[in-house]
């Protein structure tokens, strides 16, 4: 993959990517892309919120993509509502590598009756299996295994070393990075008499369109033939993610790095769930629910909350037991002292009264 040449990109250029309101010149020029900490007088950066502009101090930026007009500095600027967002945008369309389509090289292994789309850059050492059906402006990097009956939709790039098993469908503009492995056999057992014995995994999975799979990322097969693993078009899955077999992840949600998704659960659209998060088998997880990094959910949840905790319980509930947390050797004394005065306490009024003629022996 070349890297694009570092030619002077005016904001004229960005302007029309990114709409919004210029500040400044047309004519002035960057040709790189900084933070706003480090940003110098050729780079573009950009700023979200008045806090990230006043922690950074004065900057010597070239120009910068801003939340609002900035008034304080002498810096040309586009405004735009989503700074972020547009600087995605000009960082993909004059920053990002170009890969020229190379062709299939001679040493790729193809099995009978594979369909190759045009355009197509299919590295050494890709072994493509029976009746693969690959589209049009497909990458396929270094040591990435198809399977038998895999189709493969357009504009679609896998990295080194990617791993699709037989029977997958991976759709179009999907991006799945290095070590990834799409349809690995679900962990399933039977046992009997202290062994275990392997349940045959016999379906398939289906990445739709516009998802983006990180570097080792497992995505098992479904058990039943005709069944799949499904995740949904434009979902985002992280580094180190575990997906089992039957799971679901519905349109649009993220999983973040190291999360586990046991058989069968189904996650639904615009759900986010933190790092190290561990969800149960045949659950649901309703739409736009956010789970905070390392929960345990070990239940089904509700549509639009946000959750923490192992085991999982509402946010605000969560942030309090924090609160308290530190302060349990602390309570735990004064419960043990509350105890001791209880104790006493009961021990006076169970002792038997003292009468008046005992009193007057005890006088004598």
């Amino acid at each position: 993959m070349a890297t694009r040449v570092r030619i002077p990109i005016s904001l004229a250029q960005i302007h029309a990517v990114v709409g919004g309101e210029l500040v400044g010149s047309p004519q002035d020029t960057v040709t790189s892309l900084a933070s706003l900490e480090v940003a110098g007088p050729n780079d573009l950066t950009f700023v979200t919120g008045d806090r990230m502009l006043k922690a950074s101090g004065p900057t010597v930026a070239g120009a910068l993509l801003a939340h609002r007009r900035l008034a304080e500095i002498a810096n040309p600027h586009i405004v735009v509502a989503n700074p972020t967002l547009a600087f995605a945008q000009v960082a993909k369309i004059f920053f990002c590598p170009v890969a020229p389509p190379r062709g299939i090289d001679a040493t790729v292994v193809r099995g009978i009756d594979t369909h190759v789309g045009s355009d197509v850059s299919i590295w050494p050492g890709v072994t493509l299996g029976d009746r693969v059906k690959i589209g049009a402006r497909v990458t396929l990097y270094p040591g990435v295994f198809v399977g038998d009956d895999t189709t493969i939709g357009d504009d679609t790039l896998l990295y080194p070393n990617v791993v699709v098993r037989e029977g997958c469908s991976i759709g179009a503009r999907v991006i799945i990075h290095s070590g990834a492995v799409i349809g690995s056999d679900g962990f399933g057992y039977v046992q009997d008499q202290g062994r275990h014995y392997k349940i045959p995994q016999l379906g398939g999975v289906t990445i739709e369109d516009d998802a983006e799979l990180g570097a080792n990322v497992t995505v098992d097969r479904a058990t039943i033939l005709g069944q799949k693993t499904v995740i949904m078009k434009g979902a985002k899955v992280d580094n180190l993610v575990q997906i089992a077999h039957n799971v679901t992840i519905g349109a649009h949600s993220i999983l973040v790095a190291q999360v586990g998704i046991a058989g069968s659960t189904r996650v639904g659209h615009h759900v986010m769930i933190g790092g190290q998060a561990g969800l149960a088998d045949h659950i649901v997880i309703g739409d736009q629910v956010m789970i905070a990094a390392r929960a345990g959910v070990n239940r089904s949840l509700e549509p639009n909350q946000i959750v923490s905790g192992a085991p999982v319980m509402p946010h605000e509930v969560w942030v309090k037991a924090q609160a308290v947390i530190p302060r349990l050797p602390e309570l735990r004394q004064a419960v043990r002292t509350l105890e001791e005065r209880m104790r006493q306490l009961e021990a006076l009024q169970s002792a038997p009264p003292v009468s008046k003629t005992n009193v007057k022996k005890r006088a004598r």
